[in-house]
């Protein structure tokens, strides 16, 4: 009777409440922690400022007016409940400031339910990073918490101030500026303006292949082709054909020597563990994923796969980071596995330590796999195509950040005319002579090997001599990867919000893609330039790099964040009523008579900007004409007609002729349309984009001409 009673009151009692922020977290903590544990998810934010108004009551010394999203309601009612017969509630959101900022909304709409609330935090979903964290709990840090505020507030105040100035003088409610994303507006547009106003400058490079005097020399060592790096102790600045010429006939006449012959040896160091933006812009380099891309994968990897038997574990740690730090157990497994599966020299004698950026938080450690035991071989079987690819790259990286440095042997060949004109040649090879940690992380390009056999003060004749005509080229448009990393490197943004800044670009059609680069479109410049001249302060990289600075030292409990945003307000809210003003009108940009007639209701056909692009739509949209088409892309190969954006019923995009409806024409093409024509044929082209380059292929069945064009980075 008595086992009965106590097996009774086991069943009944409370069960400790913990609550995550991702659904998906809920399977795998629930693995890891049992029947004495409700696993919960706030599906995200569940209080946020207002969309409609700007929910900052300004006058109140910036106090906010949170209230619960829409929709949200149903989830916050459960967690109430849940939190209500639970013995005590465990926060355990994701381990960042607006993690932390979440599980501080959270805390203050459960207490009422249960006061006895607690904050967790873990870097990995693994079961012993998750035990260990919920046998620590501790308070909410509202250091963190204040500083999450300050950017949300501050990013508000700036859109919803500035946006609403855009939106009037463009008569549209697409447009938005924001104290991020607007500075990363202004990089694109500044390097536009760069490619627009360079002018290239012709030069001329020459190359030199040598014989032996005075012994036979081998074909290899004749076709070895020496650079020309000096002339007259000066580097080569040949502009023109004449000087070219000159200079070829000196040459020409010339007796030449070995001037050194020098081996150096040259330590390769190993790179890092990912941060998150050095994981984006490997990720788009070497697999070419944008980094949306590279980010979603990422948090499935971070959140739980299941790895058999119903074990899900997380396979790495948190991916937005901006520490190299590894933590003790990460370098210990890591020199644990070195050791088993390497010779001796592979592993170093004390792990490698990583410094940290100036800008770093270093809130948590690098991204790294939960455990290097788990290969990418292992896990392949539960992988995906791209999650084993991303898992592999964060794996190998991680593992030769702990590997020896590699050794290379350097040798430098100079030769040196001996005549009028004083001319050096150099080439440079180089050999592998230990691969360290580039045994499974290569970098760099195919190494130059092959040395010919000229030692110092051989007399030499010359074998061939080559001029080639080039000229200067404009600095390469940003992709994903090197915008990211300027942005990193001028301390704008921060990990979590690389991603969505770009995105917002694209939303807001600032920019268009061409291949991997961005280009800002005439309507991103046009907004850029409004911006830098009624805003300059809120487009400068520098006033936008030091407010980061000022979030991070609220982050450490240094500053007051009010006091932040009542330094920053005071003048901005002065720029804003006067730009309100004085701001030129710019309506004609999105409303742009075409010269035909609504076939409906016979008012003029204008092209418009709306949300997802530009568009044909009636001038009386006001007066309730709905009249829209499509704007054609190219000429349909089939027919004629024009080939247009469609959707497909489960709102998939595909290009399609317009005269389906008419006659019929079913031509359809996957790829998206290429600005410039078929050479061949004039036909409309597909561009796919490939890791670097970009592929077009003619739509023309009969045609079918393909051109790959290289996506240079910058």
């Amino acid at each position: 009777m008595a086992k009965n009673k106590k097996s009774a009151s086991t069943k009944n009692a409370k069960k400790t409440l913990v609550i995550v922020e991702s659904p998906t977290k809920t399977k795998s903590l629930s693995k890891f922690l049992g029947t004495k544990y409700k696993i919960e998810s706030s599906k995200g934010h569940l209080i946020d400022l207002p969309r409609s108004t700007m929910g900052i009551d300004i006058e109140n010394n910036f106090e906010p007016k949170y209230i619960t999203i829409r929709g949200k309601g149903p989830t916050l009612a459960t967690l109430r409940k849940a939190a209500s017969q639970a013995k005590e509630v465990l926060l355990a959101t994701d381990p960042d400031r607006e993690g932390e900022a979440i599980s501080w909304h959270l805390a203050k709409a459960l207490s009422k339910n249960n006061p006895n609330i607690k904050r967790v935090e873990f870097n990995e979903i693994t079961k012993d990073a998750v035990v260990k964290a919920i046998e620590n709990p501790r308070e909410i840090d509202m250091s963190r918490v204040n500083s999450q505020q300050a950017r949300r507030l501050l990013d508000r105040l700036v859109g919803y101030s500035i946006s609403p100035v855009l939106q009037d003088k463009f008569g549209s409610r697409r447009f938005s500026a924001g104290r991020v994303q607007s500075a990363a507006l202004r990089i694109l547009c500044e390097r536009e303006e760069e490619i627009e106003n360079f002018v290239p400058q012709e030069y001329w490079e020459f190359e030199a292949t040598f014989e032996h005097v005075e012994k036979k020399t081998s074909a290899k060592d004749k076709s070895v082709p020496f650079a020309l790096v000096q002339v007259d102790e000066k580097k080569p600045n040949i502009r023109s054909q004449d000087e070219a010429l000159a200079l070829e006939k000196q040459i020409e006449n010339s007796e030449f020597i070995v001037t050194a012959v020098e081996v150096k040896s040259r330590k390769v160091n190993p790179p890092a563990p990912y941060i998150t933006s050095r994981l984006q812009q490997d990720a788009s380099t070497r697999l070419g994923f944008r980094a949306q891309k590279t980010m979603r994968i990422a948090q499935r990897l971070y959140e739980g796969i299941e790895i058999g038997k119903g074990q899900v574990v997380g396979l790495i740690t948190y991916m937005r980071t901006d520490s190299t730090r590894i933590s003790e157990t990460g370098l210990q497994m890591a020199r644990d596995y070195i050791d088993r599966n390497f010779s001796k020299e592979y592993l170093p004698e004390k792990p490698q330590i990583y410094t940290k950026g100036k800008a770093a938080q270093d809130a948590h450690e690098a991204i790294r796999p939960t455990d290097v035991n788990r290969t990418p071989k292992e896990m392949a079987k539960y992988l995906d195509a791209d999650e084993l690819k991303l898992y592999t790259l964060i794996w190998n990286r991680f593992v030769a950040s702990q590997m020896k440095a590699g050794k290379d042997e350097q040798v430098k060949i100079e030769v040196e005319t001996q005549g009028e004109v004083k001319a050096k040649f150099r080439y440079t090879a180089s050999r592998v002579v230990f691969d360290g940690f580039r045994a499974i992380y290569p970098v760099g390009e195919k190494k130059k090997t092959y040395v010919p056999s000229f030692e110092k003060n051989d007399p030499l004749k010359l074998h061939s001599l080559t001029k080639t005509q080039k000229f200067t080229q404009p600095p390469p448009r940003f992709t994903e990867a090197s915008l990211i990393r300027v942005m990193e490197e001028s301390g704008i943004g921060r990990p979590a919000t690389y991603v969505p800044t770009i995105a917002t670009l694209d939303k807001r059609a600032y920019i268009e893609r061409q291949g991997r680069q961005l280009k800002p479109t005439t309507i991103g410049r046009v907004v850029n330039e409004l911006l830098v001249k009624h805003f300059p302060e809120i487009v400068d990289l520098e006033f936008t790099a030091s407010m980061e600075e000022k979030l991070d030292k609220i982050a450490q409990g240094n500053a007051n964040w009010k006091k932040m945003l009542r330094d920053f307000f005071t003048p901005f809210e002065k720029e804003v009523e006067k730009a309100a003003q004085t701001m030129e009108d710019q309506s004609h940009l999105i409303r742009i008579p075409i010269g035909r007639k609504c076939p409906e209701c016979g008012h003029e056909l204008m092209k418009k900007l709306g949300k997802n692009g530009y568009f044909i739509g009636c001038s009386n949209f006001a007066g309730g004409c709905r009249y829209s088409e499509s704007i054609p892309l190219g000429e349909c190969p089939l027919c004629g007609g024009n080939v247009v954006k469609k959707k497909s019923k489960k709102g998939r995009v595909f290009y399609g002729c317009d005269n389906y409806a008419t006659n019929g024409c079913e031509f359809m093409m996957r790829d998206k349309p290429a600005e410039r024509p078929c050479p061949k044929c004039g036909s409309i082209m597909g561009q796919k984009i490939r890791k670097t380059s970009v592929l077009l292929t003619c739509q023309n069945p009969e045609c079918q001409f393909q051109l790959e064009e290289k996506g240079d980075d910058a």
